[in-house]
């Protein structure tokens, strides 16, 4: 009865600025959100509320994803309406704002953290990807969606982290293994390897078996059974601490402590490979690398080699130099 009588009390343009079917959840984002630090949180409990921001937020948070940029405050009052996690997957989508609604659907899921979740329309910060019966299904950002899934790992882990087994995966005639880190101790994946099952349940695609290894805990032992150039095969394989991905730029050096931004400049001091922070990297391998994703593609192929070390080239005010790491 509350969002009804509301409903009465908008104006014109407010009420039909949304399509029928979801102008219910438009207000339900008015009155059960709040502004912050230029952006909009949506209420997730009764006392916070959740929002996005790639940097990390000037307002008291309660805890933040530096992976994802999700971010939980405390409301100043408690809400007297909440958004709850669908359990199914409405027919009818709409990215929701308080003053704005995008229909659309989701043309592509999110894949661990590095490749989010898109959108069929242009959308924008902050807004909530909904049904018409209002409840979560991701949150918007300059790069995608963030699925629900992530989003309720996230409210429900006392500390944000994920786990790692040294490889990102990609739907390409089954689940394939298309990027492998070199440096991962004991991984015991190749490259183009394809994931038939985890844990003895069958792997349907990229986006549930990357989820499976990400909210795995640390430490733990997963048995696969994969496809190795038309060998099936089982193996073991040990998580580790998630390091990088998503807002945290992805090199697969993070074992080393050697941290690039995206136009792979270091961004600190490592006095142990005697780098600085100001480098430039140039070559991996003799190889040429202009991004993150150069650098994993040309480790993943190393991955198989035998050489025992990779080999790096940076410039330093017109100077140039070798470093290596060892295999």
């Amino acid at each position: 009865m509350a969002i009804r009588h509301l409903l009465l009390l908008l104006s014109p343009f407010l009420l039909f600025s949304a399509p029928s079917d979801f102008q219910s959840c438009q207000l339900k984002y008015q009155v059960s959100s709040i502004q912050t630090d230029r952006s909009q949180a949506f209420a997730v409990d009764d006392e916070y509320a959740l929002f996005y921001s790639k940097e990390e937020p000037s307002v008291k948070i309660i805890k933040r994803d530096p992976f994802l940029g999700l971010n939980l405050i405390k409301a100043p009052k408690p809400f007297k309406h909440i958004f709850k996690f669908y359990n199914n997957e409405p027919k009818r989508l709409a990215a929701i704002l308080p003053h704005h609604v995008q229909e659309g659907k989701i043309v592509q899921e999110q894949i661990g953290l590095n490749q989010l979740a898109q959108f069929s329309k242009p959308i924008k910060e902050n807004a909530l990807i909904s049904g018409t019966c209002c409840g979560i299904l991701g949150i918007a950002t300059e790069n995608g969606v963030i699925d629900k899934a992530f989003i309720r790992h996230f409210l429900t882990s006392k500390e944000v982290s994920y786990s790692d087994i040294g490889i990102r995966l990609r739907d390409d005639n089954g689940v394939r293994v298309v990027e492998v880190n070199p440096f991962f101790a004991d991984s015991p994946f190749l490259l183009d390897d394809v994931i038939l099952s985890m844990d003895g349940e069958k792997a349907y695609n990229a986006a549930v078996i990357s989820q499976k290894i990400l909210f795995s805990a640390p430490e733990s032992k997963h048995p696969f059974l994969i496809s190795r150039q038309n060998k099936t095969l089982k193996i073991d394989a040990t998580l580790k601490r998630r390091l990088s991905g998503g807002l945290i730029p992805e090199s697969f050096f993070d074992l080393f402590g050697l941290e690039l931004d995206e136009n792979l400049i270091v961004k600190a001091d490592n006095q142990r490979y005697e780098i600085k922070k100001g480098d430039k990297l140039l070559f991996v391998m003799g190889k040429e690398v202009k991004s993150l994703a150069d650098i994993r593609r040309v480790l993943s192929q190393e991955k198989s080699s035998q050489n025992k070390i990779v080999l790096l080239l940076f410039k330093r005010q017109g100077f140039d130099f070798f470093i290596h790491f060892p295999k």
